[in-house]
Formats: C-alpha cells, sequence, structure tokens
C-alpha cells in the first residue's frame, strides 16, 4: 500500500494522473522531509567522492614531485608527469564546463536552486581548477632544468685520446626536450584561460555599466573583482612557468620506474571510476535539490491561500 507521500509524489511528477487530487499540506511536509533526507544524502557522498579523489591525487602529485630520470629510466618519470599533466588539464575543462552552466542558470534558470547554492558550487569548481592549475605547475617545476655538458668526452686509447658520446649529454636532451613539451603545453592551457577571463571581465564591465538595481550592481561588481583577480593570478603563474625549475628531486632506476608506472595505471583507472561516479552524484544531487525546493514552493503556495 502507497504511502501518503508517495501518493504525493506522483501527483506531483504526473500530470497524466489528473484524477489524483493535489497532495494536502501534511503530504507536502511529509514529501519535503523525504526530499531533505535524499539531498543530504547525496550531498554527503559527492563530498565523500571528492575528497577521496582529491586524497588520491595529492598522493600522486606529491610522489611524481619528488622525483626524476636515471640515466637507466631515461624518460619514464618525464612521461608520467607528463601524461599526468594532461589529465589534469583535461579535469581543468571538465570543471570548467561545470561551472559555466552554473553561470547560465544564474542568467537562465531551468533548475529551482537559489543564486546563493549556485554561487557557492560555482566557487567550489573555482577552487578545484585553482588546486589542479598549481598541480599541473608544480609537476612542470618537478622537471629536471637544462644543463651544461660535453656532447663528447675524452677516454684513454692505446694511440691516444679517443672520444664517445657523453650519456649525461644524451639524457640531459632527452628531459629538456620534454621539459620543453610540457611547458609549452601548460603556457597555451594558461593563455587559453587568460583569454577567457579577459572576455568575461569586458563582459561584466559592460553590463555593470548598464545595470541599475544596487544588488544586482553588487553581485555584478564581486564578480568582476574575482574574475581580475584570476586573471592576475594566471599570467603571473605563466610568468613562475617559464621560469627554470629549482624543486628538488632524486633518482630514479628503471625498475623503479617501471613499477610505479605500473602503480600509477592502477590508481588512474580508480580515479576514472571515481570521477564519474563524482558527476553523477552531483547531477543527481542538483535534480533532487531543485526537485526539493519545488515542493517546498508547492507546500508555500498553498498555506499562502
Amino acid at each position: 500500500m502507497k504511502s501518503p507521500a508517495v501518493f504525493a509524489l506522483l501527483a506531483l511528477a504526473s500530470p497524466v494522473l489528473a484524477q489524483t487530487p493535489a497532495p494536502t499540506a501534511e503530504q507536502l511536509n511529509s514529501l519535503i522531509a523525504i526530499r531533505e533526507q535524499r539531498v543530504d544524502l547525496l550531498r554527503d557522498e559527492v563530498k565523500l567522492t571528492d575528497a577521496r579523489i582529491e586524497s588520491r591525487l595529492d598522493t600522486i602529485i606529491d610522489t611524481l614531485k619528488s622525483i626524476s630520470d636515471s640515466k637507466d629510466s631515461r624518460t619514464k618519470v618525464a612521461r608520467m608527469k607528463e601524461d599526468t599533466g594532461k589529465r589534469l588539464m583535461k579535469t581543468i575543462g571538465y570543471y570548467d564546463q561545470k561551472r559555466a552552466a552554473l553561470k547560465e542558470e544564474l542568467r537562465n534558470p531551468r533548475l529551482r536552486l537559489t543564486d546563493e547554492e549556485k554561487r557557492k558550487m560555482i566557487a567550489a569548481f573555482d577552487a578545484r581548477i585553482e588546486k589542479r592549475t598549481q598541480q599541473i605547475m608544480a609537476l612542470n617545476k618537478s622537471m629536471p632544468a637544462h644543463e651544461d655538458h660535453e656532447r663528447y668526452k675524452t677516454t684513454g686509447g692505446w694511440y691516444g685520446t679517443d672520444y664517445e658520446r657523453n650519456e649525461e649529454f644524451e639524457q640531459n636532451r632527452r628531459m629538456t626536450s620534454k621539459n620543453n613539451t610540457q611547458r609549452d603545453a601548460i603556457v597555451k592551457q594558461l593563455d587559453a584561460s587568460i583569454t577567457r577571463l579577459d572576455q568575461q571581465s569586458r563582459s561584466l564591465k559592460l553590463k555593470l555599466a548598464a545595470a541599475t538595481d544596487p544588488l544586482q550592481r553588487k553581485t555584478l561588481a564581486d564578480e568582476l573583482a574575482k574574475t581580475d583577480v584570476l586573471i592576475a593570478e594566471r599570467r603571473q603563474q605563466r610568468i613562475e612557468t617559464l621560469k627554470p625549475s629549482g624543486t628538488a628531486t632524486h633518482t630514479v632506476a628503471l625498475k623503479e620506474a617501471l613499477d610505479m608506472d605500473k602503480a600509477m595505471q592502477t590508481a588512474i583507472a580508480d580515479l576514472r571510476r571515481d570521477f564519474t561516479t563524482l558527476f553523477e552524484r552531483y547531477n543527481t544531487f542538483l535534480n533532487e535539490l531543485s526537485t526539493l525546493h519545488a515542493t517546498e514552493a508547492a507546500l508555500a503556495a498553498k498555506t499562502a491561500r
């Protein structure tokens, strides 16, 4: 037998059931309690999944920052850092998409979310984007800087001085090439971010100039200030990226690098699953929160009669 709250849910969700009477205030209150529990559960699940992702990523980044390649491992560690940096850049793009969707929600609401809820979620995505940017830069800083080595080294021979290729020179050339590739990718990402933020700043300035409502003007001014701070941060990060690296690392042998790479692949697979779970729960949370607010509005309308 269905409870009154379930009948109320069906009445709200199914306009086809025209013969079903409108839910009473008591039924709406019961439904709100159910929805609140569901929203709280989803919020906690999102936070726990996000915390697990951050913990695993922190461990990966800290580990990679502390090591570098030896002549034995050649560029194995550098490739791990490069691949990790690319994955971090992809997550920035995904966070930015979610952030943009919430910004659009502020302009053209489709979900029943408060502006404060939207801004809090936007701020959360901003924090994640900033952290990923810092992690990418930290990986780049841990790449060995260019060193001056002779292309050939001298060896004693039977008939005088012989020359052979200097492995230190070859290794540094390999590492410098990897470092340049990674640095160029980071600079490209930062340039794209600066361009987007500059466009956003100009748009906000135009809206602010046209706005007359005091509350809207304050909201736009606050957002413009935050945007300008981000632009300054991105430009400083660009400068830092182009500076020589100075992070102390220890070199690892090929066997250690191979073992680490294998462990990294397992960790990345786990992170991918967690990332998918995180945003599945996030999307469900948004819809559930919207439905909760719709039910609260229905109750408010009924009690106001």
